[in-house]
């Protein structure tokens, strides 16, 4: 088994920081020759031996990555408030709906929790359905 640590961005399908194991007969001609990026002079590929992969310290693409799965599960929390909060608006809609067919006075001024109470007390459903 071949194990390859891919130096740059781009060399293939990989990029910096990437550690393949069985790593494809193009990658391993690349890091066997030391061929090195025309531009910059860095290497893009190395031979890594298994003993060197065990690390307790993250690789700058795992520190990325982890930056970026931070940053996803906190736009997920924005986004399911933002769903709560449409769902909620929604169903104050159907709230003072159901007042305004039962004919229930001041629904206009009322929140959720008194529209529930007065719809119920109307006859109602107290979902306001």
């Amino acid at each position: 088994m071949t194990i390859v640590k891919v130096l740059v961005d781009a060399v293939g399908e990989y990029n910096a920081g990437d550690i393949v194991t069985d790593a494809p007969e193009g990658l391993v001609d690349i890091a066997k020759r030391q061929v090195r990026n025309a531009a910059t002079g860095e290497l893009l590929a190395i031979f890594v031996n298994s003993n060197d992969i065990v690390s307790d310290n993250p690789s700058e693409r795992e520190l990325e990555l982890q930056v970026q799965l931070e940053e996803s599960i906190a736009r997920e929390a924005e986004l399911q408030e933002q769903i709560s909060m449409i769902q909620a608006d929604g169903e104050f809609k159907e709230l003072k709906a159901a007042a305004k067919e039962l004919k229930i006075s001041g629904y206009t001024k009322m929140d959720a929790d008194e529209l529930k109470e007065a719809i119920s007390a109307a006859g109602g459903e107290g979902d306001g359905k």
